[in-house]
């Protein structure tokens, strides 16, 4: 994020006032809170560069998951409670020792109920550059609101801006299989239908 464009400027229609919007590499855009800019670097041109640690609540933390699961052929994602538990298939716990198996990573809540991906990278959104359409706004008002409704709406947005595009199917499919799983209050035993039918 260059130093001369104010972090927070961003559609307030569809944010929360103490959000904004970062995305990973091919990644559609999800709301977060902010922390305070750190110096990571200078680009070609000089200026300064600096990075944001995000953090997520819950909706968003069960969509980037779903939506990252759905592209990679290596990250798998499964919740225990209201931790988010990450397994890595391509990162071994030992590189001296492959039976070992893949890394596992337990991301655990904040006290604020948010979440943070500590190894990850994100990049910010620039409205001066990256304008959202209306699929986008649409999804990004619903994420909004935790509200786990209106389904289609979300899936579309994340099918329309992840490459390679997922397969809608694919995407409900995974969301069904992470709910079930999660045996938390906030996430019911099975989508229901109304879930699936309730957009727009």
């Amino acid at each position: 994020m260059p130093d001369n464009i104010p972090p927070h400027s961003l559609p307030a229609d569809v944010l929360r006032v103490d959000e904004g919007l970062v995305c990973g590499d091919d990644q559609p855009y999800f709301p977060a809170q902010l922390g305070e800019p750190t110096f990571a670097a200078h680009d070609e041109d000089g200026r300064r560069l600096y990075m944001v640690t995000p953090r997520f609540r819950r909706i968003v933390t069960e969509w980037i998951a779903i939506t990252v699961e759905a592209t990679s052929d290596h990250l798998r994602f499964r919740w225990d409670g209201d931790d988010l538990i990450v397994t890595d298939h391509d990162a071994l716990h030992d590189d001296t020792d492959p039976t070992r198996g893949p890394a596992v990573e337990r991301l655990r809540p904040g006290a604020d109920g948010r979440y943070v991906f500590p190894t990850w990278l994100w990049h910010v959104h620039d409205p001066a550059t990256e304008r959202l359409d209306n699929t986008a706004h649409a999804a990004l008002a619903v994420l909004a609101t935790d509200d786990p409704l209106h389904l289609d709406t979300v899936i579309r947005y994340v099918t329309e801006n992840t490459y390679p595009a997922p397969d809608p199917r694919t995407l409900r499919d995974i969301r069904a299989q992470h709910r079930t799983l999660a045996g938390s209050p906030t996430a019911p035993a099975k989508a229901t239908e109304s879930e699936d039918t309730h957009d727009e």
